[in-house]
């Protein structure tokens, strides 16, 4: 009796319908950024690049295809009670859980650009989310398609953050938060490759 019961579920003569395109999506687009195209600080820092617009595609020569170095940085404005800078770069598309893809610090108060790729005199880099060194993945192999947000972020220091070369990427991010008087920020478009 069981195993008729079986067979008749199995197969009792309906044939399901064809998917149609809206039910065919296997994974959810992500979701809106709330980075803005950019902001400038309460003190009139900002942040730009020669290398791309605010809210432009990632520069060739900043992907994983190119030569896969951080973009050229202009930093203008900065106050005068600045001790020390630090920029980060991360992924905002899913604003709740941000990934830190690159954090230099260390960089002069009297810094007004960044050359693409040069780590400054007495700057340095923390390890990313990918457990890498120095500037991140903007590849982002493990994304199927569609663009990501990521968002340059300036931070201005009153004090010394205290963080050294290859620290835990997180860890010295929370630091920065927790003692920038100010920052800028800048967003930058990447498509995925997987």
């Amino acid at each position: 009796m069981f195993a008729l019961g079986l067979a008749a579920c199995a197969n009792d003569g309906r044939n399901l319908a064809a998917a149609q395109d809206w039910q065919t999506t296997t994974t959810r687009p992500p979701p809106p950024t709330s980075a803005p195209l950019q902001s400038v600080g309460a003190s009139g820092v900002s942040l730009s690049s020669p290398d791309f617009e605010a809210g432009g595609v990632a520069p060739p020569l900043s992907r994983c295809d190119g030569a896969n170095v951080f973009p050229s940085l202009n930093i203008k404005g900065v106050p005068d009670n600045a001790v020390e800078l630090a920029v980060t770069l991360s992924d905002q598309t899913d604003p709740k859980l941000p990934v830190l893809l690159w954090l230099m610090g260390g960089i002069s108060p009297d810094r007004t650009e960044l050359p693409s790729g040069i780590l400054p005199t007495g700057a340095y880099e923390t390890l990313n989310d990918y457990g890498q060194y120095g500037w991140g993945n903007p590849c982002l192999e493990s994304l199927a398609g569609g663009t990501r947000d990521l968002q340059f972020r300036l931070y201005i220091l009153e004090q010394p953050a205290d963080i050294e070369a290859g620290d835990p990427g997180n860890e010295a991010w929370d630091t920065l938060a927790a003692v920038a008087v100010d920052s800028a920020t800048m967003l930058m478009l990447i498509e995925g490759t997987g």
